[in-house]
């Protein structure tokens, strides 16, 4: 019996450890399970965050792209990159001028400022010292020495020594008739042309006393300034009278032209005129404080009508050099066109081209034709209308940039 009760317990203990243990295994397998899922469900919603995030990156940017939007093939050209430069946006405005009569001209010192050294006596040339074309001066200098150069008819010191004679016998002329005067035994004309003689003699003689020295001649320069060229050469004979040297001073210049006669017309109706320097620039008479100082009545033998304008202060510009007049009119204008600054235009290949701006940092190149110009400002027939703006100042900088690849037309945006 006792076996018996104890074959029973055995069976009982083992059928409830292994109860035991397929509960336990069952347990454990449902905690992996769940684990797995709340894993799986973790791993979906930190995917979803990172899809949720990475849409939002990908909405931003189109927001900004559609708060920024440019038109098709705009430059983009930020505020830094505009403050490197000089640089100007202007508004196009209508305007019915009819432009200007261009033509080429030579700038010439005034005659205030500019003389010529001419030889008093003839002779033989010599220079005072290292006389070359652009030595500075002063009033003074010692510039030529004229020798007789064994010429006796000719000779600097036979001439000096005849005034001085002639001077000193004016001179005893005159006081024997003012004494004789006083006896009336010489009449009042007598004694005035005794005079007048004496006054010649004395202005001739003196004449050559400042520039006779040591039997020589010395010429010196008449005012302060340079030596603008040289017409004799160092020996040579030359002839009283014969030009010598220019002498220049820096100052007032005038601008010599010459127009064909067709443009008669005008001549009488100008309004205005622009210098356009060789580097580009441009000024109006008002910033040069020139005027017209003369305007031709009559052609001259090349049928050709000439013009003169004054400048005082045209810096950068000596004279000899050639600039261009740009010569307004204000007879009958045209129909209104669009007008900008002749600076905004940028020429290739004969076509000529502007920079429109969009917004403050999106630009257009943009062809344009163009029609006359004054020098400062050109009419566009076509390309461009009133209220837009261009580019003034900094076009070229513009253009050699963008040509560079230096220009990323995505520029200052973050995407």
């Amino acid at each position: 019996m006792k076996k018996i009760l104890y074959y029973v317990f055995v069976a009982f203990a083992a059928a409830s450890v292994a109860s035991c243990g397929h509960t336990h295994s069952h347990d454990h397998e449902h905690d992996h399970a769940h684990n797995h899922e709340h894993e799986k469900e973790h791993t979906q919603e930190v995917h979803s965050h990172s899809h949720n995030h990475e849409e939002h990156s990908h909405a931003e940017p189109s927001r900004k792209e559609h708060s920024h939007s440019h038109p098709e093939g705009c430059i983009t050209f930020g505020k830094e990159q505009q403050s490197k430069i000089d640089f100007e946006v202007t508004e196009v405005k209508g305007s019915n001028f009819n432009g200007a009569v261009k033509v080429a001209a030579r700038v010439v010192a005034a005659p205030d400022n500019l003389t010529t050294v001419v030889a008093a006596v003839a002779g033989r040339l010599r220079y005072a010292g290292n006389i070359v074309e652009g030595k500075e001066l002063r009033q003074g200098d010692a510039l030529f020495i004229i020798e007789g150069g064994n010429v006796t008819e000719n000779d600097a010191a036979v001439k000096f020594a005849r005034a001085e004679s002639d001077y000193n016998l004016a001179r005893a002329d005159y006081e024997r008739k003012v004494a004789l005067h006083k006896e009336n035994v010489v009449s009042q004309k007598e004694l005035q042309t005794a005079e007048a003689a004496l006054q010649s003699a004395e202005a001739h003689y003196n004449s050559m006393k400042r520039s006779f020295s040591n039997g020589k001649t010395v010429l010196a320069a008449p005012m302060s300034g340079y030596i603008s060229s040289l017409l004799a050469d160092n020996g040579a004979y030359v002839q009283a009278g014969t030009p010598l040297a220019c002498v220049q001073r820096d100052g007032e210049v005038n601008i010599e032209a010459e127009l064909p006669v067709r443009f008669a017309s005008q001549l009488a109706e100008i309004s205005g005129v622009n210098i356009e320097l060789a580097t580009g620039a441009v000024f109006s008479l008002d910033e040069v404080q020139g005027t017209i100082v003369g305007l031709g009545r009559s052609a001259n033998s090349c049928n050709m009508i000439p013009v003169t304008v004054s400048a005082k202060k045209l810096a950068g510009v000596v004279p000899g050099s050639i600039v261009t007049l740009h010569l307004a009119s204000s007879l009958p204008q045209g129909a209104v066109c669009p007008v900008i600054p002749r600076s905004a235009l940028i020429e290739e290949m004969g076509n000529y081209f502007v920079f429109v701006q969009h917004c403050s940092d999106a630009f257009e190149k943009r062809e344009v034709k163009i029609g006359s110009t004054d020098g400062m400002y050109t009419q566009i027939l076509k390309g461009l209308k009133s209220g837009e703006r261009v580019v003034s100042k900094g076009a070229v900088s513009l253009k050699l940039s963008q040509a560079a690849g230096a220009l990323d037309p995505h520029a200052g945006h973050v995407h």
